[in-house]
């Protein structure tokens, strides 16, 4: 998808190897579909997400219990209602900011930035606990809206 590929991509924070749920969404988080904002969790393969590009066909849903550092972002933290809930995520999941944060820190107008670099302690914060986190996956990569936040979400896997 144009849209990754004309911003930039930050580095994402350690992880252990394989740990793919670490840039993963918790339960409860409410995800743009064409059938109104649905909690991550009621997500399937086939179901249609609103993506910055447009709607697209949710190829694969990667879920599981993880247990490690976890961010917790408060309603507004981002921005007017962004999110509009309290939103839990991993330490690697990356969120699409386009605001005055990136241009200072970054130097760019927008960056795919991980989570884990949002924490300031009050409004993003880093715990340690145990959460169900689902990973979505597309044709390409897209950007999808959860609780209004723009977040990074991954080009299907091929299996073997």
């Amino acid at each position: 998808m144009a849209v990754l590929r004309q911003v930039l991509d930050i580095d994402r924070p350690d992880a252990a190897p394989g740990d793919a749920l670490a840039g993963g969404i918790a339960a409860g988080a409410r995800v743009y579909t064409l059938d109104g904002a649905l909690p991550v969790e009621f997500l399937e393969p086939g179901d249609r997400v609103v993506t910055r590009a447009g709607a697209r066909r949710l190829r694969r849903v990667v879920s599981g219990e993880y247990a490690g550092s976890l961010i917790r972002v408060a309603p507004g933290a981002l921005g007017h209602d962004r999110p509009g809930a309290p939103l839990l995520l991993g330490p690697a999941t990356r969120l699409l900011m386009r605001d005055w944060r990136v241009e200072v820190i970054y130097g760019k107008r927008e960056a795919l930035v991980p989570a884990q670099a949002m924490v300031d302690g009050r409004y993003v914060t880093l715990g340690r606990g145990r959460a169900r986190l689902y990973r979505l996956e597309f044709e390409a990569p897209e950007v999808i809206y959860a609780d209004g936040v723009e977040i990074a979400a991954a080009a299907a896997q091929v299996r073997a």
